[in-house]
């Protein structure tokens, strides 16, 4: 029976069935609708609560594979017959799993693939060591000593056979007393730069300038090699290898650090680095590169987890004479300690003070921004004219130091001010400058023309370090610190010096052994 409007009307078998196929349709058009509907929450929450970027983690990735595998093999199973599927041996697949293992040699730690270029060289026992000093006779051959290395050479990975000559006395006349009854040709230098180790020192300063120049890090060398030319290099034996190389390379920089602290004037900064944190498992904590530099001469860093001023005093040691910081607190408590430091602050720091205080102090901000760019004009001036430091030094007692004493009074009477509110952003670019005003105007003083006006060319040095580190995020251990310190430090004063550093590194380390 059916009720319509209170009254009890009775509907034919016919009338159901339509009302039964439109009751149906109705409700595919809802189940239809909800799923368009859940389908846009989903959307939503996960625009507003999921990841920004389109990452997906490696565990997700294996569900997916995984997945996708078995339907494959449904399908598969599905389309062959049941016979054939019973019929095929259960070892089969297994020999070619094993196969395909041979073809991917994902085990290894290095592998290099037998379709290589090739070279091969000779190298024979030098004439003086032929001859047997006790006997007088000539050392017979005895074999041939090979070695396999590998150099990268123009894009490309080279395998050099090395064959060394091998010569021995031969017996009775006295030759039990030969000092070297068996003498071998030496091994090149560009071929022992690390004693037993497989790498060439091509293919050592190729993983030296793409990781610490162009900031590569060995994860993606990694990966190149094995895409690009089917060589398994992995990042352990990358590190191993620039550990190893780094004994080599600390001469030079022990020798660089002593030459930059005999001058009379360094400029210092320092940057964070973030350091894996030796304590608590996948944690990273806070580290620094302090970078000392001597305008036109060199840079150095210096690795540490500490920022207090005892890690400046150990990396400047015994020098004395000027040094230029910017405004951190403890480069002014080490030159309080250290009478034989003469401070020097930066007036790109002070001029950035007043140009974050525009926006709320435009007028007042904008005439000590216009006062201080006066003072780069006659920079600028001294450096277009190429003057040397006894110039500069008296075209800056000329024009500079007028507009220093202008801007002093203007300090002076802004800070006396009460619609400047010490708070302000005006304010406290006031009070920073004159806080470190005799550090500020020092290098306008007579005999000062070495001193630079602010401490860009310390933070120029230290940008590419910045790049890196977005790269490679983190190091992993204080050595591996230290050891990128050294490497960063050879790189930059190639750049400094607009030296190769693929030339130059391959000169100097079969060189410097």
């Amino acid at each position: 029976m059916h009720y319509d409007k209170g009254i009890e009307t009775p509907l034919t078998a016919e009338q159901l069935l339509l009302e039964n196929e439109a009751l149906k349709e109705e409700l595919a058009k809802e189940r239809a609708l909800r799923q368009q509907l859940e389908w846009k929450l989903r959307q939503l929450l996960d625009k507003q609560f999921g990841p920004s970027s389109e990452k997906t983690h490696p565990d997700q990735l294996q569900l997916f594979a995984e997945a996708v595998q078995s339907v494959i093999a449904e399908e598969t199973a599905a389309a062959s017959s049941p016979e054939k599927a019973d019929a095929a041996p259960a070892g089969k697949d297994q020999d070619k799993d094993k196969e395909k293992t041979k073809l991917k040699p994902r085990g290894k730690r290095t592998f290099f693939p037998e379709a290589m270029r090739e070279e091969m060289i000779e190298i024979l026992v030098p004439e003086g060591q032929r001859i047997c000093p006790v006997t007088g006779a000539e050392r017979k051959f005895v074999r041939w000593e090979q070695s396999i290395k590998i150099k990268w050479v123009a894009g490309h990975f080279v395998r050099v056979i090395i064959r060394r000559e091998v010569r021995a006395a031969s017996p009775g006349a006295g030759a039990e007393l030969c000092p070297e009854p068996v003498v071998t040709a030496e091994m090149p230098p560009a071929y022992r730069i690390i004693p037993g180790a497989i790498a060439a020192c091509s293919l050592l300063v190729h993983l030296i300038v793409s990781k610490y120049c162009d900031h590569i890090p060995f994860y993606r060398t990694e990966q190149i090699f094995r895409r690009r030319y089917g060589v398994v290099l992995e990042r352990q034996t990358m590190c191993h290898w620039m550990k190893r190389t780094r004994p080599h390379l600390q001469e030079l920089y022990e020798a660089l650090l002593y030459e930059l602290r005999q001058g009379g004037y360094l400029q210092m900064d320092e940057t964070t680095i973030r350091l894996m944190d030796p304590d608590t498992k996948g944690k990273t904590k806070k580290s620094f590169f302090w970078v000392i530099k001597r305008p036109g001469h060199g840079v150095l860093f210096w690795f540490d987890p500490g920022r207090s001023h005892r890690v400046a005093e150990e990396m400047l040691g015994d020098f004395s004479g000027n040094l230029q910081t910017d405004g951190y607190s403890a480069y002014m408590t080490l030159c309080r300690k250290n009478p034989g430091l003469n401070l020097f602050a930066c007036w790109s720091h002070a001029r950035r003070k007043f140009y974050e205080s525009i926006d709320a102090n435009g007028p007042d901000a904008g005439w000590y921004m216009m006062e201080i760019q006066k003072l780069y004009r006659v920079e600028t001036e001294a450096r277009e004219s190429r003057m040397s430091a006894e110039a500069r030094s008296a075209l800056r007692l000329q024009k500079s130091q007028p507009i220093l004493a202008s801007i002093k009074a203007r300090l002076d009477a802004d800070r006396a001010r009460a619609s400047i509110l010490p708070s302000s952003p005006l304010g406290k670019a006031i009070e920073y400058t004159l806080g470190r005003w005799n550090a500020l105007v020092r290098y306008a003083d007579s005999g000062n023309g070495e001193v630079e006006i602010d401490n860009n060319w310390v933070e120029n040095a230290i940008r590419p370090t910045a790049i890196g580190k977005k790269n490679w995020l983190f190091i992993g251990h204080p050595e591996a610190g230290q050891q990128s310190a050294i490497l960063y430090t050879i790189i930059e004063n190639c750049r400094l010096h607009e030296v190769n550093p693929v030339e130059y590194l391959e000169d100097v380390l079969p060189r410097i052994q």
